[in-house]
């Protein structure tokens, strides 16, 4: 699929986005080989889903923390122009 897919891609982002993908794939090995009931592409494309969703939660996770902490500035920022009043 590398050879076929990968190289035929354009975009550098998208043939290492594609890197990712199959990295996911070779992680999850064992749940691709131990369903039956899936034909390997819908396994690939499930396993890319299910790892596209893991990266979400993780920036979601990180995007709430950055959020509080610019809260807490802005909250000092106004104590400081306050407390200069």
């Amino acid at each position: 699929m590398r050879d076929e897919y990968k190289d035929a891609l354009l975009s550098r982002g998208r043939r290492e986005a594609f890197d990712r993908l199959v990295e996911a794939w070779s992680a999850e090995m064992g749940a691709i080989s131990y369903a039956e009931s899936m034909s390997l592409m819908d396994l690939l494309l499930l396993t890319g889903a299910v790892d596209n969703r893991r990266v979400n939660e993780e920036l979601s996770i990180r995007a709430s923390e950055l959020e509080k902490r610019l809260e807490k500035a802005l909250e000092s920022k106004e104590d400081c122009v306050t407390d200069v009043k």
